[in-house]
This record gives C-alpha cells, structure tokens and sequence, in this order.
C-alpha cells in the first residue's frame, strides 16, 4: 500500500499494528496529506510525444509493484535527510523509518524532518528618497524705477468766460446778419423761408373779401419799459382781436423808426407792432404805419406831402413816460391808455404769413398790415427818434408768398 497517497489509511494501519502515535501530530498528518492529495490533482498530466512516423495509440503501462523502502541502519543522529520540498512526503519518510525501528511508542519530533527551504523573502527595495527639490522662485524683473515728470508749476490764467453777445439792429457781431450764429435756437433767421418784413408791392397783391378784424379793446393801466431796442408797452385786462372767428389776446406793443413794413420800396415814418397770441401758441401782429401826412401811399398820384399839428394822445403818454433806465418797467399811477387810439379809422388792411421780425424769427405768424397810417405830429415822431433810430431789420425775401388785399 502507497502511505503516501493516503494519509488516512497509513494512519489506520498503524493503529491496527498496534503503534501509538503521539496525538500531537495526528492533525498535522491529515491536514499534510490532504494538501498533498489536492496538489496533486492539479498536477498537469504529461502528453506522451507523437511519433514523427505514425500515429500510434498510447501505450498502457502497467504499474510497478510496490518496492519497500530500503532502510538505512545508521544511526539518526547521524541520517539527515535531505528535503524534498514537499511536507507530506518528509513526514511519512520519517515516520517508515521511526516504525521500522521500533514496535514501541513511536514520538515524532519537528528535530527529525528535514530541514525546510526558506521561503525567499520579498525583495525589500530599498527606500528611494526623493528629494524635494527647492522651490524656484521666479525671478523677479527688475523693478523699473518710477518716471518722475516734473511739472513746472505755473499760473494758469482762468479760462475767459466769453460773454453772450446780445442781439442788436445795428451792424455788428450781435446784429440781423449775424442773429442764426448767436443761438441754436435762431437757425431760421438765416434759413427761413417766410421771414419778415418784405416788400409789399401793392399792384401785385390779391384782392379779395377777407373777413373784418374785431378789435375788443379795453383801456388799461399803463405799464412800459425802455429794453434797449424798442419802447415796449405791457397789455393788461382783456383785449382781443377776432380775426376768422379765432380770438387773439393782445400781449404787447412796440414801435420801429423807420417803419420795418415797405411800400413799394418805401418805408414810413414810424410803425406800431400790436402783438396777438391764441393759448395755442398761434400769434397775429397787426402793424399800423405812423406818419406826420395822411397821403403816406399813392400810387398812381403825385404824393402830397403835409404835417399836422394833431398829436396822437395815446402816443404822446407813451413817449412822457418812458422810464430813464434801460431794462426798468415803469407803471406810473393812475394812467390810463386805449389801444383803439393807436388804430386808423379806416382798417382796411394787406395780409399775409411771415415771422417775427426779432430773434428766434419763429414762423407762422399771421401778419395783418394797415392800409392807412395812423397821423401823428412830426415832433413826435422825432422825439422818438431822440430814443431809438433805425431799429428795423432789414428785408426778407418774399419767395412765393402770396400778400392778400381785403377791398
């Protein structure tokens, strides 16, 4: 019988023989055995070589019989066996030769198996340090110096605050040619197309039935001031004109030496501007000549020419009571004016659309030109000229405007 293959059998064989075996060593032997028996059977069986002539079936070889183990009689002190590198096959080895020794107890110390080859140790690398390598700082660029500018301190005179030219009639910078440059606003004093005043050349107007002015005038409390262009007169209380069932309320007058209106290429004496405003802005001026004859126009007969000694009442207030400061109003107590006294009797009149005749030189306005003068002395047409002369503006191009004429 094999012992080797079989633990289990060995071990009950011994038993029947009679042989104690010490119990330490019973489960190191079965545990031994079945390893053994386990890697056995993993054991790859080995493929018998072809033949290199023919194919031939593998041969059965019959197992060899069982050959008992030669047993060394020296002394076991002195055998020493050398391992086999398998645990099992050492154990039974030594417990043949421990049983074909002795009938009697049999001991089986770890001193009598050979020795077992060490296992190899791991390699055990040896520890690499890595050395960390010293941050490198980056270089610093060479810090560039300052610039210093050195700036000479100096007086620095104060920008010169240009003043705003006011408008005038006279030639110059603030005068009619140059009004569009003084403002934004004054644009159409240079690029309108129905500016004011024009030359009304009375055979060329269109006759026609045009609706008579209402004039509801009112006497009210003189109010005036001398602005540095005009004498003007502030309107109060209620006084309208009703011009094509439109109400207009009267705002201001004014008076112009020579008068801004031509007649056939002529300017009157004087002129007196009524100034009319609607609340939707609309305005009417109604322009009444003033002048010292009463044969101002005629066209196709010798003009004659003669003064009256008839001062125009209303007029003659206006003109005493000038203030004596420029840009000053003046209300002088208890007087009294009625514009009707600045008007013809006869109110016939010449229309047509135009603009005012000062800065902005806003357009749409109606203008409503009294055929006949209103008479007035010669001294006091020249006691106005003691306080303004030639403020008028020039003449504008009348394009193709039509100039109505009521008959």
């Amino acid at each position: 019988m094999n012992m080797i293959s079989n633990p289990c059998l060995t071990i009950q064989t011994l038993v029947q023989r009679g042989v104690r075996i010490s119990l330490c060593l019973l489960c190191g032997i079965f545990s031994l055995g079945a390893f053994a028996a386990d890697e056995k059977s993993k054991e790859p069986t080995p493929t018998p070589a072809p033949s290199t002539t023919q194919s031939a079936k593998p041969a059965i070889v019959p197992a060899a019989p069982a050959v008992p183990l030669p047993v060394s009689k020296a002394p076991a002190s002195q055998a020493v066996a050398k391992s086999s590198n398998n645990p099992d096959q050492d154990m039974t080895d030594v417990l043949v030769k421990k049983i074909n020794k002795s009938s009697g107890d049999i001991v089986l110390r770890s001193s009598d198996l050979p020795p077992q080859p060490l296992a190899p140790k791991a390699e055990v690398k040896p520890e690499v340090k890595i050395e960390k390598k010293a941050e490198v700082k980056p270089k610093e660029s060479p810090k560039s110096e300052p610039i210093v500018i050195v700036v000479k301190e100096e007086l620095i005179a104060a920008p010169t605050i240009v003043p705003e030219i006011p408008w005038t009639y006279a030639d110059g910078p603030g005068g009619p040619n140059n009004w569009a440059n003084l403002k934004k606003e004054n644009q159409l004093c240079a690029m309108g197309k129905m500016q004011s005043p024009i030359n009304i050349i009375t055979d060329n107007t269109v006759k026609g039935n045009l609706s008579p002015i209402v004039f509801e005038y009112q006497p009210f409390l003189l109010s005036l001031m001398d602005n540095g262009r005009t004498v003007e007169v502030s309107a109060r209380g209620s006084n309208n004109i009703l011009l094509n069932e439109k109400r207009y309320r009267l705002v201001g007058i004014h008076f112009h030496k020579p008068s801004e209106e031509v007649f056939n290429g002529e300017r009157a004496e004087m002129s007196a501007h009524l100034v009319h405003e609607h609340y939707d802005g609309s305005k009417v001026i109604v322009a009444v000549m003033m002048s010292s004859s009463s044969q101002l126009f005629a066209a196709s007969e010798k003009r004659r020419w003669w003064a009256t000694s008839e001062e125009n009442p209303l007029f003659q207030i206006i003109l005493s009571n000038v203030p004596l400061v420029k840009n000053l109003s003046s209300s002088p107590r208890n007087v009294v004016i009625n514009p009707l006294q600045l008007l013809p009797e006869d109110r016939t009149y010449f229309t047509y659309m135009g603009s005012l005749t000062e800065p902005p030189c806003t357009e749409g306005v109606t203008w409503i030109i009294m055929k006949n003068p209103l008479i007035v002395t010669a001294q006091q047409i020249h006691s106005f000229g003691q306080i303004y002369t030639n403020n008028f503006r020039p003449l504008q191009l009348q394009g193709d405007r039509i100039i109505k004429e009521i008959r």
